[in-house]
């Protein structure tokens, strides 16, 4: 890849991407303001007219904080197709700190989808050429060579464990939430047990002198009127 230095103000970036963090702009925009920009950001061209605009492959943080600082960013210009760009961006990411398990998760099961496709897209420009070569070297057996898995490849590519990969294209189902079944409803003789059990539970918490004013409540005018409104 060829690296050239580019104004800043001119890298366009892609829409639908998440916002930068601004804190982070500032802390990377104080450190290339002292040791200058470490890592090139990763663009391609696109021509329009007599000009080649430069759109933003990986480094929305790095090309934000030398806007910020006014000063011209360092770039790799790919030629990498529309896929094999996002596919940049994505290892690129994937190594960033801040990423919870989960956008690391949904990274790497993207970067599978673009795995497949890419390998589609290359058999259907085989099956287009006729003087494409064997891409199987032949074995004794005759079956050929045996291409490596989509784990394999992304782990391979992006310097993540065959693990991590893994667990992230194999995610185990969540454990299914146990509701108990509603009870049964009870006959009148278990409605009249549960009843009354609960009625020696609440005598016997009961102190003598509560005991004494609940009988007393039972036989007198106040018990009955509340008993008569609840009716």
């Amino acid at each position: 890849m060829e690296l050239v230095r580019i104004g800043a103000d001119f890298v366009r970036v892609p829409t639908g991407r998440r916002p930068v963090d601004m804190e982070r702009v500032k802390a990377l925009a104080e450190s290339i303001d002292k040791i200058g920009l470490q890592t090139p950001v990763t663009v391609w061209m696109e021509r329009d007219g007599d000009n080649d605009v430069p759109h933003l492959v990986a480094g929305a943080h790095r090309v934000a904080a030398c806007k910020m600082l006014g000063i011209d960013v360092d770039a790799f210009v790919t030629n990498a197709d529309e896929i094999d760009r996002e596919l940049w961006e994505i290892a690129e990411n994937l190594h960033r700190a801040e990423l919870t398990k989960e956008q690391r998760d949904a990274h790497i099961r993207r970067y599978a989808e673009l795995l497949r496709a890419r390998e589609e897209a290359e058999r259907e420009r085989a099956l287009q050429s006729p003087q494409i070569a064997a891409i199987e070297s032949k074995r004794a057996d005759g079956r050929g060579h045996r291409p490596k898995g989509i784990a394999r490849k992304i782990a391979e590519e992006t310097g993540l464990s065959d693990d991590t990969v893994r667990r992230a294209l194999n995610p185990r189902p969540a454990a299914p939430r146990l509701v108990p079944p509603p009870p049964d409803p009870l006959n009148e003789d278990e409605a009249r047990d549960k009843w009354l059990a609960a009625g020696m539970t609440w005598w016997n918490r009961g102190s003598h002198e509560w005991r004494e004013e609940f009988l007393a409540r039972i036989d007198g005018v106040v018990f009955d009127r509340t008993h008569a409104g609840a009716a």
